[in-house]
């Protein structure tokens, strides 16, 4: 029996076109090759130089409020460094960022001047609530009041709120938030007046 050849030049185009299926139809797979991007050096967040004397945006208030349905301000957290985070289950950039920012948490969360806000921008905590156990991410998530305008741009957007209340980091779009750069960034805000 002969068996001919594969030939690449025809199959290719088939793979070609069932991959491309697979990604528009598939967030899962979509995170999944942005998350490999991320690992490989692209999707870097912009860390501005922040100086003590900068002129920066005061944050404007909002409320947050935890699956048991406690609640607080953003401005409650004044004197500490704010890591602030919009996402959706839905959002395959989102889903991208997920695993980067869950590590950053887990280096950072025993620093009692960090405060981590992911917000469910869905506001549904008890979906999210399966979404991060099936997920093992650790990081606290929140609904939110008063901030839609925040993410006006979209999701994922990604704020960082100084000790003083204002903005010192604004990002919208996926970012690898695991690199020593963002931990220097985070720390040198926390070490500022």
């Amino acid at each position: 029996m002969n068996l001919k050849k594969i030939q690449w030049n025809k199959i290719a185009p088939v793979l070609v076109f069932f991959f491309m299926i697979a990604y528009v139809f598939s967030p899962q797979l979509k995170s999944w090759i942005t998350s490999g991007l991320m690992q490989v050096g692209f999707f870097k967040p912009d860390i501005p130089d922040i100086k003590s004397n900068s002129k920066l945006t005061p944050a404007p208030d909002f409320q947050i409020q935890d699956a048991a349905s406690r609640t607080f301000n953003l401005s409650d957290k004044k004197g500490k460094v704010v890591f602030v985070n919009f996402w959706a289950t839905w959002c395959p950039p989102c889903l991208a960022e997920l695993p980067s920012i869950n590590a950053l948490y887990e280096k950072e969360k025993n620093n009692p001047d960090v405060v981590f806000i992911t917000v469910d921008i869905d506001r549904e905590l008890a979906k999210t609530a399966k979404f991060m156990q099936m997920k093992k991410y650790n990081f606290p998530v929140y609904i939110a009041y008063g901030a839609d305008k925040l993410y006006n741009d979209g999701i994922p957007t990604t704020l960082v709120i100084d000790k003083k209340g204002d903005i010192a980091f604004s990002h919208f779009n996926r970012a690898n938030y695991n690199s020593d750069q963002f931990e220097a960034f985070i720390d040198k805000l926390v070490k500022q007046p």
